[in-house]
């Protein structure tokens, strides 16, 4: 393999790709990270790979016609502990470009959540520290689409890698002397579980925060509409704001036109959008239109709307927390709001349809008991209130 600078490898042809991956199925750590470009579209395009075996750091330019299968079977090594930091975009781009995910996986930022009582750091904070070392953060903005990469932009994206690997090892080592290292690789993979899970196309109507305002026809027009932008996002490879705004999916529900003249009157509604995609919404309009009420889906309850949310939530609280300290993990860690009105919702049947995180994850065995405490106090009817 050809060394253009001593810190890393640019990796530009097969034989020294099919070279580096054959060294690195040896290894029992792999750091790895992306870059990539995402401004309009749907899925981000891939710019650069970097790894770092622990001897050899590489830098994969995944835009010239490379075979990137060898590389791939890297991620499913389960020989091989896989190391990234804010894992979230990273998944995304590995399921869209080598249809499979990391495991198992070792995620610095959800370690350092474990550790410092769930303070969210980033890469360049968490460096600094845990190893006393100040990164040049200058070419974050760079278009990794574009060719030639400077030597600058490619030692920033060497150093990312570089020092993944000894913040891997600092937090690695603190969570075993905390008891807490199994805790964070659950947490890790079930992440990737979640990334893993496709789209329900009849539940993203869910996603909008304000679907308790409107009436179960309104939701089934909504529930057409969102469906209907995805399709055309993922065809088109087009961010969701790009086909069509939340704000105008949540005016047609509510207003429902049934031709162009009545769907350009409409106060605030966006003059590309309807010259683009007009058609397509008035089609979605009139089908949602033709469902029967009975098969409209159900008014969204609002939790806050119930009587009893506020002493529930409370309670919920208390019994996490003194599970919590009991198993010394973080509070932050095994119980954020969002999961804990997650769990309620479920609990009292208001239109939370996935299993919520408490019983889809490893803090199921952990929680059971407190949840099962609360829920003999807070079982009610929601129907009766």
């Amino acid at each position: 393999m050809t060394n253009p600078r001593p810190d890393y490898l640019l990796i530009q042809d097969q034989i020294s790709l099919n070279e580096f991956c054959q060294q690195a199925q040896l290894c029992q750590v792999l750091a790895l990270d992306t870059e990539f470009v995402r401004t309009r579209t749907l899925y981000a395009e891939l710019g650069l790979i970097q790894a770092f075996d622990g001897q050899s750091l590489v830098l994969i330019d995944p835009t010239l016609d490379l075979d990137l299968e060898p590389f791939w079977q890297l991620l499913t090594n389960t020989d091989i502990v896989k190391v990234l930091h804010s894992c979230h975009e990273d998944l995304e781009v590995f399921k869209t470009y080598a249809q499979r995910l990391p495991a198992p996986l070792f995620d610095t930022q959800i370690a350092g959540q474990f550790l410092f009582n769930g303070k969210v750091l980033g890469f360049g904070a968490a460096v600094q520290q845990e190893l006393g070392i100040e990164l040049d953060k200058g070419e974050a903005r760079t278009n990794w689409l574009k060719r030639p990469l400077s030597d600058k932009q490619l030692s920033y994206a060497a150093n990312d890698v570089k020092y993944l690997l000894p913040l891997y090892h600092s937090l690695n080592d603190k969570l075993i002397d905390a008891n807490l290292d199994e805790y964070n690789l659950a947490e890790a993979a079930f992440k990737v579980a979640q990334k893993q899970r496709e789209k329900d196309l009849a539940q993203l109507f869910l996603d909008f925060g304000n679907a308790w305002q409107l009436s179960p026809r309104e939701l089934a027009t909504l529930q057409t509409l969102s469906a209907w932008r995805l399709s055309v996002a993922q065809k088109r490879n087009l961010a969701l704001g790009f086909v069509a705004k939340d704000a105008t999916l949540f005016t047609l529900a509510q207003r429902r036109p049934s031709d162009m003249g009545s769907l350009k009157n409409i106060p605030g509604i966006n003059p590309h959008e309807v010259r683009v995609h007009g058609k397509a919404m008035l089609e979605c309009i009139a089908q949602a239109k033709q469902i029967s009420v009975e098969d409209c889906p159900a008014k969204v309850p609002r939790l806050t709307d119930v009587p009893e949310y506020k002493q529930a939530l409370k309670q919920l609280k208390q019994v996490v927390m003194k599970t919590a300290e009991h198993k010394g993990i973080p509070i932050e860690m095994l119980a954020t709001k969002r999961q804990l009105n997650q769990w309620i919702k479920w609990h009292w049947q208001l239109g939370y349809a996935d299993t919520p995180d408490f019983m889809a994850s490893w803090r199921k065995p952990i929680l059971s008991n407190a949840l099962e405490t609360w829920g003999n106090k807070f079982s009610i009817d929601i129907q009766a209130s």
